[in-house]
């Protein structure tokens, strides 16, 4: 194998090293494939799962006829490919006869193991569109006959009151401090972690918070109490699956994570263009909503979808769910969030923030999702998108170091949550 000077002309491919209770196995597919993980069992006999805990570069080659390794087939009808062998080594260029000189013992074969991403079924464009998608799916997946509307279909689980009574006061243009309140004072867990959110070091607010009106008045604001209550007051709504994939172990610290993030954005926009601070971080604390919905909705199956996003981690989570569930989280979660009634500004931009050229209502939030995620996940921005909102690349990044300087403070405000989910 000779290093390359220029690797695009030449399809990369990428190894992943399964595992079971027997022994370990590795596969090697086109980057641009989904690795089919029910077609490694069929063929194997065996349910493996992926060793790397969310591993987006793929793991190195392991030296070939030391450990069972299956191919994806269409790889001989290439010509040219790029491998990495080694961990933190650069791409080395392999053809197609030496790859299969390289994999000709018996520990070695190639099968059809990955599927192209352009040949995935998208999600609808239109969220009006979401419930038949979603029931159409729901159909396939579960031997009932099946309903004609997706409440009747699922067990939804209520609405803590708490959430109920926020949501009505929202829509009380002539609220003020002393109707939230005595609306969060009703439920005295909620008033202590509204409380206790105000009093984290994150803020770094002067003396004392003792009571809710002060976190409103002195540290956080009507509009962010609001939403950040309606936020916390949903957290037992589900309850944490323990069966998802290992970098969502902690599902909240990503939640809140997001939601500071999203803070800070709105914070650095114009003053003329910005959102309301409240949505912006209610949207990001229920940005992966829907990944709670799934877990509940279809247990059997967000367990093989969680499978699916480790050995995949290299493709956007839509991608996978739509090849497993046939609709995808921010589809389920954006509806689920409009059946409970919350404001439209939030379940519209979560339903559309993988769609960075949306121009729909409430566009905006749904932009500043998309951004945020591109940040946590050091992907690209489209320098179209951060003009549109009003900000540069190099003060979205200075919010995302913001938020990384602040990390030991967030990682107390989660154990807040996790406090009251205990």
């Amino acid at each position: 194998m000779e290093s390359s000077p220029n690797l695009q002309s030449r399809k990369k491919l990428r190894v992943v090293h399964l595992a079971d209770h027997t022994g370990r196995l590795q596969v090697i597919f086109p980057e641009n494939n989904m690795l089919d993980i029910s077609a490694v069992s069929r063929i194997t006999k065996r349910r493996f799962e992926s060793i790397t805990n969310f591993n987006t570069s793929g793991d190195p080659l392991i030296k070939p006829n030391s450990v069972t390794t299956i191919l994806e087939s269409s790889i001989l009808e290439g010509s040219s490919f790029s491998i990495r062998t080694k961990a933190n080594s650069a791409y080395r260029d392999i053809n197609t006869a030496e790859l299969q000189d390289m994999f000709s013992g018996p520990l070695n074969r190639f099968e059809h193991i990955s599927i192209e991403t352009p040949l995935i079924l998208k999600p609808v464009e239109n969220h009006e569109d979401d419930e038949e998608q979603i029931l159409q799916a729901l159909g396939k997946f579960q031997s009932i006959r099946l309903k004609q509307r997706l409440e009747e279909t699922l067990e939804i689980p209520p609405l803590p009151a708490s959430s109920h009574r926020i949501i009505r006061l929202s829509s009380d243009k002539a609220a003020g401090t002393d109707e939230l309140s005595q609306v969060i004072a009703l439920d005295p867990a909620l008033a202590a972690q509204v409380v206790s959110w105000a009093s984290s070091p994150y803020y770094g607010a002067p003396g004392s918070i003792k009571s809710v009106e002060d976190a409103i008045i002195r540290v956080l604001g009507f509009d962010m109490v609001m939403n950040l209550a309606l936020g916390l007051s949903m957290r037992n709504a589900f309850q944490t699956p323990e069966e998802g994939p290992r970098h969502y172990e902690d599902f909240w610290l990503d939640s809140v994570s997001n939601a500071v993030l999203m803070e800070a954005l709105v914070k650095a926009m114009p003053k003329h263009s910005r959102p309301k601070i409240g949505h912006a971080y209610l949207a990001g604390l229920l940005h992966n909503f829907g990944y709670l919905a799934i877990s509940m909705v279809l247990p059997p199956h967000f367990s093989i979808l969680s499978r699916y996003q480790e050995a995949n981690s290299h493709l956007p989570s839509e991608i996978i769910e739509m090849q497993t569930l046939r609709f995808t989280k921010e589809q389920l979660g954006s509806w689920l969030l409009r059946y409970w009634s919350l404001p439209d500004s939030i379940w519209t931009a979560i339903r559309y923030s993988k769609k960075p050229h949306y121009y729909g209502e409430h566009a905006l939030l749904a932009k500043l999702l998309y951004v945020s995620a591109q940040l946590r996940h050091d992907e690209d921005i489209e320098p179209s998108i951060l003009l549109e909102i009003g900000l540069t690349l190099e003060k979205a990044e200075s919010c995302l170091a913001h938020i990384y300087k602040k990390s030991p403070e967030i990682h107390k405000m989660v154990d807040l949550i996790n406090k009251m989910n205990s």
